[in-house]
C-alpha cells in the first residue's frame, strides 16, 4: 500500500503558502510514509480541476505499476476544500481533510472581480464572470461520501461563515473550533488527526517542524 498527501491551495494561494509547507515539513522531518504533493493550480477552475484530476491519474498509474494499493488523502484549504470536494464524488475512494472549506465561492468571489494578484506568485490576472460560471459548474448541491470527510472550521474566519460550512458538510465528520482566522491557526496541533483519518501509521515521537524551518523550503518552492 503507498498513502499519499495531496495538499490543495486556496485562492490567490501556492504550494508556498504556510500551512503547505508546515505539513510538507513535518512529513519530510518525521520521514513519514506518505508522498506529499502540492500542485500549482490554475486560476482557472476547469483547468485547475484538469490538473488534480491527471495528478490523481498519474499517482494511481505509478502506484499500479509497483503492484501498490493507492490511498490519497486530500488537505484542502479555502478554496482547495471546495475543489476537493468536487473530487471526492468522482473518486469516491479517496478521503478528505478540509480546512475553513469555502462552500459557495461561486457567491464570494464576485467581490473581487476584476484584476487580482496571487499572494505568493505574483501573477496578475483578471477575474471574470467565466471563472464564476466555471465555479458554478464544479458546486454539488451535497457533498459525497461524507464518511470519508473531516472538516475543521474556526468561528473567527474572516472571509468565510462557518455556518455554512457546518451546515453544508453536516453529515461528515466537523469539528468547531473557538477563535482563528480564515488562514486557520495552530494547523500544526491537527497533524496527528490528519494521519489518524488517513490511516497512517508514526512513531510515538513527533517533531513539529520550527517556523524558520518552514521558511526555508518556501525559499526552495
Amino acid at each position: 500500500m503507498q498513502h499519499h498527501i495531496i495538499y490543495v491551495h486556496g485562492f490567490n494561494s501556492s504550494p508556498g503558502s504556510f500551512k503547505a509547507l508546515q505539513l510538507k515539513a513535518f512529513v519530510e522531518q518525521n520521514q513519514l510514509e506518505p508522498t506529499y504533493h502540492a500542485p500549482m493550480l490554475s486560476h482557472w477552475p476547469e483547468k485547475a480541476m484538469e490538473a488534480l484530476e491527471d495528478l490523481l491519474e498519474q499517482i494511481k498509474s505509478g502506484d499500479q505499476a509497483k503492484g501498490k494499493i493507492t490511498r490519497i488523502l486530500l488537505v484542502g484549504s479555502s478554496l482547495g476544500g471546495f475543489y476537493s470536494t468536487y473530487l471526492m464524488a468522482r473518486y469516491p475512494g479517496l478521503k478528505a481533510f478540509l480546512i475553513n472549506p469555502a462552500v459557495f465561492p461561486q457567491e464570494l468571489l464576485p467581490a473581487y472581480l476584476g484584476l487580482n494578484t496571487n499572494l505568493y506568485t505574483g501573477e496578475q490576472y483578471e477575474l471574470t464572470q467565466d471563472h464564476m460560471q466555471q465555479l458554478r459548474h464544479l458546486h454539488l448541491a451535497e457533498p459525497a461520501c461524507t464518511q470519508n470527510i473531516k472538516v475543521l472550521l474556526q468561528t473567527d474566519d474572516e472571509i468565510l461563515d462557518y455556518r455554512r460550512a457546518e451546515n453544508y458538510y453536516r453529515q461528515a465528520d466537523v469539528t468547531v473550533i473557538l477563535g482563528g482566522d480564515h488562514g486557520f491557526q495552530n494547523f500544526e496541533q491537527h497533524f496527528t488527526d490528519l494521519l489518524d483519518f488517513a490511516g497512517i501509521s508514526y512513531p510515538d515521537q513527533l517533531t513539529m517542524p520550527e517556523d524558520d524551518a518552514v521558511l526555508k523550503l518556501r525559499e526552495q518552492v
